[in-house]
């Protein structure tokens, strides 16, 4: 009997039970595998990124490609018009229901129904599960090459194959302020937030991503009436995600002329020649040459650049936005193609500029932004160069090299999780690289085989799986749930090949 264990009951750990499950019972392995599910919290299905109550937290990405099944992405579409559709209060759409953005939490409840029902299939299939509450924070590689778990409810649990779903860690900077009570180290869960932060009080919030725009709007939908001010070191605000993209078509920057390009040029993808090719496309269909300095938002006034791109974005987006939603299905295999070198240059020369326009606002949050920027509750700044705490007026300073300084009574960090294995505040991923059972990849996360999801690690050996933002530095996307459901879907099919006698027919 094969035993395989999930750690993490979010999207990702439920996506990859359903998808075992599904592959299993389909392999006819009835009375040969059993699965076990660890989540610390007492719902799964949920994690925090979907367990949020409040109502602006709405999913980043539209409906019609957030199936928790890989080759189903439509699913949660026709789940969502089977429950109401775009009628229901936490539904934001203009449009019909493959372009509607819902609360995280809705989407948290399709995903616990749909591990619910994969879960009773199973148990009528002879396959059993189990769900344990608790948290794993360590793993021994035994001499028969199982695995043995160690969970905080004081039990263990043996495994042939574990995957390692943990979630997103808390980010891991200003580490200095964690025991001051005005300091609040991580936005979730929002309850926390709320308790700690007083409604007229002056909110700093180090960030300006999508993850700050979240904590400004979980105080304002609470009541907060005082300043809010967020801080970051380019002060750039994500741009505006239409409802529906307008069609976009490639001609230069494809996986056929990356493809090409490595055959004659005998060398993978530079990221100064992938820049020159979206620059070609872009240009090929505004129809002219454009000044491209001039799209570099740091440290520029917000509030114009957001109000142009809401006015952009309600016409279906413009070219530069487009553009780079089009290469949505083709980032992580190009990513891939690019040899580690490049991927530094890329990250430190265009990442930042990439993610505001990949990873945009919903339209919806972005009109509530724009509206708090005018009416003078809300103030980006750039430049944040110098965080400290003054004892005497109990309140943080933040010295910035453009706006002077400013003093905030709360301050939040939603500067984004760490990217790096060794900066992970998470007690298993500490344990494991401890003992070299993952291998730190230069850029973040750890080192894996992408087509099998298989963590790389002599020391550990070939049992030990991951995916989602643990694997952030050899795959792009892994904040995407219709991204991770792909590589779960790999990863699934790698363990059940194995459980079926390595392949033997």
């Amino acid at each position: 009997m094969k035993k395989i264990a999930i750690i993490g009951g979010g999207a990702c750990g439920s996506a990859a039970l359903i998808e075992l499950i599904i592959q299993s019972i389909s392999a006819s392995l009835q009375n040969q595998i059993s699965f076990v599910l660890i989540e610390r919290q007492k719902k799964v299905g949920y994690g925090l990124a979907f367990g949020s109550k409040q109502p602006s937290h709405i999913l980043n990405t539209q409906a019609d490609i957030m199936g928790i099944y890989a080759n189903e992405p439509d699913d949660f579409a026709e789940w969502l018009k089977a429950h109401g559709g775009k009628y229901r209060s936490d539904v934001k759409s203009e449009s019909d229901e493959e372009n509607a953005y819902t609360s995280r939490l809705l989407y948290g409840h399709y995903v616990a129904e749909q591990l619910e029902e994969s879960i009773r299939k199973a148990k009528a299939s002879q396959i059993n599960i189990e769900v344990i509450e608790a948290e794993a924070y360590d793993i021994d590689r035994l001499e028969n090459e199982r695995l043995l778990i160690y969970l905080t409810n004081d039990s263990t649990t043996e495994v042939d194959e574990v995957l390692l779903a943990p979630g997103t860690p808390k980010p891991n900077t200003f580490k200095h302020f964690k025991d001051n009570l005005n300091y609040i180290d991580f936005p979730w869960p929002t309850k926390n937030l709320l308790e700690r932060t007083g409604k007229k009080d002056h909110v700093g919030i180090l960030g300006t991503s999508l993850s700050a725009i979240d904590t400004v709007m979980s105080l304002v939908d609470n009541g907060h009436t005082g300043k809010i001010t967020m801080f970051s070191p380019d002060g750039m605000l994500p741009r505006v995600q239409p409802d529906e993209n307008k069609d976009f078509e490639r001609k230069y920057l494809t996986l056929s002329n990356l493809h090409k390009l490595k055959r004659e040029k005998g060398h993978p993808p530079r990221a100064k020649e992938l820049f020159r090719l979206f620059i070609k496309d872009v240009e090929e269909t505004e129809g002219k040459p454009l000044n491209w300095k001039s799209f570099n938002r740091d440290s520029k006034d917000q509030l114009p650049l957001l109000e142009y791109d809401i006015k952009v974005a309600e016409k279906g987006g413009d070219s530069l936005l487009n553009m780079a939603y089009s290469m949505r299905y083709d980032t992580s295999r190009i990513w891939s193609w690019m040899s580690l070198h490049e991927q530094i240059i890329f990250t430190k020369w265009l990442g930042r500029h990439w993610t505001i326009t990949r990873h945009a606002i919903p339209l919806h949050n972005a009109k509530r932004l724009a509206k708090l920027i005018k009416e003078g509750q809300l103030e980006i700044i750039p430049q944040n160069n110098e965080v400290s705490f003054i004892q005497e007026k109990n309140h943080f300073k933040i010295t910035t090299g453009k706006d002077g300084i400013f003093e905030v009574k709360k301050l939040i960090n939603a500067t984004g999780s760490a990217a790096k294995l060794e900066e992970m505040q998470n007690i298993l991923v500490e344990n494991l690289l401890k003992k070299d059972y993952l291998k730190p990849h230069p850029i973040g996360g750890t080192v894996i085989n992408p087509h099998t999801m298989q963590c790389i690690s002599e020391k550990g050996g070939e049992h030990i799986y991951a995916v989602g933002h643990l694997v952030n530095g050899m795959l792009m996307d892994v904040n995407a749930v219709w991204f991770n459901v792909k590589t779960i879907a790999r990863l699934a099919s790698e363990i059940i090949f194995k459980t079926t006698a390595n392949g033997h027919v």
